[in-house]
Order: structure tokens, then sequence, then C-alpha cells
């Protein structure tokens, strides 16, 4: 059902072991309305994980030499930039992934969006597998880090206080609400917890040397794993 010489145009790669790439782009909706092909298939998601590890660790890598005076919490927030859900899901459509993914006919809107993003994540997961490691951090540079330097430069991205609150505004209608669950330590190096809640509702803990720090650390948790979604 894939055509792998138009995907390998696309990708600008070479594919060794189809079967591999088939999973990758295979959702697991698809097998739900395939059932007869669910005994000799396999959905992406455990590609997806490993992609999104692979993914995290070469844009982790590209902005630790290239960022040599940036402290950890600000390559945190670049890398988060760089390859959250929205930007994923930008370069799946780019790549016209949908023309290759294999998903169910109910997908649509924000969810087939989301699938996308994902299906890329479970790509890299391929990629890495079949072609290595360097082949794959040619793609992600080629793909996903070409303004990087622009970003960087332009400081493009926003606190992850400031970015989670338009997202959370615009998805759910909330803000978020900050509150502290502890205080440790002697005054002059004092270490606060702090929990952010939506709805009442606590959903993730960050910790710092200040208030703004720690619920900076909790913001940033949410963003990168965009817990608002699982509420």
């Amino acid at each position: 059902m894939i055509d792998f010489n138009k995907l390998e145009e696309k990708l600008g790669v070479k594919v060794k072991n189809k079967y591999i790439w088939s999973e990758a782009l295979t959702h697991n909706s698809w097998l739900y309305f395939h059932p007869e092909a669910a005994k000799d298939s396999k959905h992406n998601e455990r590609l997806e994980f490993l992609g999104d590890a692979v993914l995290e660790l070469i844009v982790s890598q590209v902005l630790y030499k290239k960022c040599p005076n940036k402290e950890e919490g600000e390559l945190t927030l670049i890398r988060a930039n760089l390859v959250n859900r929205e930007r994923l899901t930008q370069i799946a459509r780019k790549l016209e992934l949908e023309n290759f993914l294999m998903a169910g006919k109910n997908l649509n809107g924000k969810g087939f969006d989301t699938v996308l993003g994902n299906c890329l994540e479970a790509l890299i997961g391929a990629m890495y597998l079949d072609i290595g490691f360097q082949d794959t951090l040619d793609f992600i540079n080629k793909n996903l880090l070409n303004d990087i330097d622009e970003k960087i430069k332009a400081k493009t991205y926003k606190d992850p206080k400031s970015n989670l609150q338009e997202i959370l505004q615009e998805e759910l209608g909330v803000l978020p609400e900050y509150k502290i669950l502890s205080e440790e330590g002697p005054a002059h190096k004092r270490r606060f917890k702090i929990g952010l809640f939506l709805n009442g509702k606590l959903i993730e803990e960050g910790s710092g040397l200040s208030k703004q720090e720690a619920e900076t650390d909790a913001a940033l948790k949410v963003f990168e794993k965009e817990s608002w979604k699982k509420i």
C-alpha cells in the first residue's frame, strides 16, 4: 500500500527494511478498521516512543554544542519550541506524510494533526533503527532544525508560563493556577515545590530556588508532556 519510492524521495533517505517503515506509518485506528491485517501488522506506538527519545537526544546534542553559554532552563525551552506537537505536525504536512499514513477514516481535524505529528516521531524511530544515527541526525537537521539559528538569535521562543497560558486559553478556556506545596531549607537557600493546577486538579509539580523558578519548571513539564490533553 505504501509507495516507498515516493516516500524515499520525500524524506531524502534510502529505505532498507520496509517492514519497520510500514509499522511506523500504521496507526492503531487503521488496524481497528482492518482486523484481517492485525495478525501481520503492528501499529506505530512503540516506534513513536523510540523516535521521541531519539529526537530529544539529537536536538539536545545540537543545542548543547551550538549554545555553550546558555543554561539548562533556556536550552530546555528552546528544545520544547523546536519539537512541540504543533511544529511536528507542520513538518509532517510539509513532507506530505498524510499521503503515506495508514489511519482510520474516523480521524479528522486536530485528532488527525496529532496522529500526523506522532507518525513523524515513529518514522524517526524507524529511521534510527534502519539506517542509523548519522542519517537520522542529517534528516532532523535538514527538516526540523533548518531555522534553529534564526530562532535562537531572534529569541522567538516564549517562556513556558506564557506559552502554556496561551495554549490552555485557546484549547480549554482555562488558566493555570500555581500553588506552593512545600518549602524546604534555610532562608538563604530555600527550595520551593510548586503545584500547577487546572480546574482544581494537580497536573504537574515543579521545584526551584524561587517561586518563579519552580512555577516555570512546572509549566515546562506540562508543556513538554502536553499533560492538559490527559485531563
